[in-house]
């Protein structure tokens, strides 16, 4: 269910971002006393988009105390209104750029040797201002194509409840890329890009993290690897092979993982010290960085989903990354991951799934497009993982279901179909929800976690709609809207959820996705939030 973007999304989800960094920069100094009083480079930090060197013990003590900002409440939904600081404006100077420049290779050597991955070029580097920044994210973000996932993928969200009505996800991730850009490297010109207003102290802990994206790059193709499906099958929203963007997803959560392993042993490096000393770091990075998100005031006002989606490939990456590790050594958490990538974000959350080879097998539906698109024009659709429903489960029903009900999905897939007799939206405007018809359907572990999840999801009714209304007849199973009939139904260990749907319609999918003995076709692998994904990955 991750958004629909394909490289713009990942792209756009794939920038260093300050509040990240400085994050994993405190938690390995603040655990490395020996760090912090060597005086080396990379103790100096960024405090957001304006760095400045400081020390290390002061940055780290005040790290620990959570701002106002994180310690407000956030609501689920957010507020978009949010919008970063002015924050002053400042060059590094040309003779800092070239001792930057001179420092990569010094730092690609130590990035080979930390991943075991072996340099087979040189790295180009680049110098970028904001404004070359601002204008490579927006013209990734303008595309025809891109906007058009973009605007798929929104429209599920919604529909789901994961977004506000009102929201406007592109101007939220060109606002969060241009506030919390920390670097990129871009595997199409080969070259790493440091940025001209941010302090090269601060640069040098972001270049490990990059300079890992390349050698990634150099050994297994990057780009391509991410990328994982086909480009033309992925813009079909009635094929429901459409892509493996779950996996593809799991993949981004590899490759920033590594990045963030090698940019902290980078770190402790001068201590003698590595993540390896320091068993559980990705945990407590994931609950750390999840409490201090605040710090950013664009992810502070943004729906939960997408807050934790931002900072998913960082957090359950390293942990990930982590298991890995500690399982098989290096070569296994750094090639080996890149040889047999997990699957789908239940590898990447229950790391021991991928490393035990306990794999979920794709849902199986009928074949539907006949029924469907009498009435309906295919608008949306993709699998819905476990991450999907962690924050749908999180934000409708709490943290403590959201952890254990998640760990039952056994794989989900979603339609979106727009009403063939539905009026065309206004030039500029969003289809009306009420115009769309969601399909959802969910395997479980047990019969009993699938009625579980059912019932939670009855329960979530009210928090999605205006007016719902109990069918008097079909008690606890179906329901009236202000956006159409809703209903949800339990067969063994799946769950079918219709909203929308005619009841003609609604019939004849039921009849198929819960009959034992109907056709079977492969669940779409493409995901609700490819589109974001690919989006924040425009800058790796």
């Amino acid at each position: 269910m991750l958004p629909r973007f394909d490289k713009p999304l990942r792209g756009l989800f794939e920038p260093r971002l300050w509040i990240v960094i400085l994050l994993a920069l405190a938690l390995v100094l603040g655990a490395s006393p020996v760090v912090a009083q060597t005086g080396d480079a990379a103790s100096c930090v960024s405090t957001s988009k304006s760095v400045s060197c400081t020390d290390v013990a002061g940055y780290v003590s005040t790290s620990q105390s959570a701002s106002p900002q994180a310690q407000q409440k956030q609501s689920p939904m957010g507020d978009q209104k949010a919008q970063p600081p002015e924050e002053p404006q400042t060059k590094i100077t040309p003779q800092q750029a070239q001792e930057l420049f001179r420092s990569v290779d010094e730092i690609l050597n130590f990035v080979s040797k930390d991943t075991k991955l072996p340099i087979k070029s040189q790295v180009k580097r680049e110098l970028a201002g904001r404004e070359q920044v601002r204008k490579f994210v927006q013209t990734h973000m303008q595309k025809d194509k891109d906007a058009q996932r973009l605007a798929r993928s929104e429209a599920s969200m919604k529909k789901f409840g994961l977004l506000p009505q009102e929201f406007d996800l592109r101007k939220f991730l060109l606002d969060l890329l241009e506030d919390q850009v920390a670097g990129y490297y871009d595997p199409k010109t080969k070259a790493v890009y440091l940025l001209d207003w941010v302090a090269p102290e601060a640069q040098r802990p972001v270049l490990a993290h990059e300079l890992t994206h390349a050698l990634q790059d150099q050994n297994f193709g990057l780009d391509h690897w991410l990328q994982v499906r086909d480009d033309d099958q992925r813009d079909n929203p009635d094929n429901l092979d459409a892509g493996p963007d779950e996996e593809q997803a799991a993949r981004q959560a590899v490759s920033e993982g590594q990045g963030m392993a090698v940019m902290m042993d980078y770190v402790l490096a001068p201590s003698g010290q590595s993540l390896a000393d320091m068993p559980a770091m990705g945990e407590i990075f994931k609950q750390q960085t999840m409490e201090r998100v605040g710090d950013s005031p664009i992810l502070a006002g943004a729906p939960m989903y997408l807050r934790e989606m931002v900072i998913f490939p960082y957090t359950y990456g390293l942990s990930f990354l982590e298991e890995v590790l500690t399982r098989g050594g290096k070569e296994m958490a750094f090639a080996g991951a890149f040889k047999n990538p997990p699957r789908d974000t239940r590898e990447i959350m229950q790391p021991e799934s991928y490393l035990d080879g306990h794999h979920v097998d794709p849902v199986r539906l009928p074949k539907l497009v006949s029924v469907l698109k009498k009435n309906y024009v295919g608008y949306d659709s993709g699998a819905v993982g476990e991450f999907d429903v962690y924050i749908l489960l999180k934000q409708f029903s709490g943290p403590e279901l959201a952890e254990k009900l998640s760990q039952a999905w056994r794989g989900g897939i979603y339609y979106l179909g727009r009403k063939k007799d539905a009026k065309p939206p206004k030039p500029d405007s969003a289809i009306p929800l009420s115009d769309l018809a969601l399909l959802y359907v969910s395997n479980w572990a047990t019969p009993e976690d699938a009625g579980y999840f059912a019932k939670a999801y009855s329960l979530w009714l009210p928090k999605k709609y205006k007016t719902v209304t109990p069918v008097a007849e079909q008690k606890g199973r179906a329901w009236t809207t202000e956006q159409g009939p809703v209903s949800i139904e339990v067969s063994g260990n799946r769950v079918l959820v219709m909203e929308s749907f005619d009841p003609a319609t609604a019939a004849a999918v039921r009849d198929k996705v819960l009959s034992r003995a109907s056709e079977s076709a492969p669940q779409p692998r493409h995901h609700m939030a490819a589109p974001v994904w690919a989006s924040l990955g425009v800058l790796y």
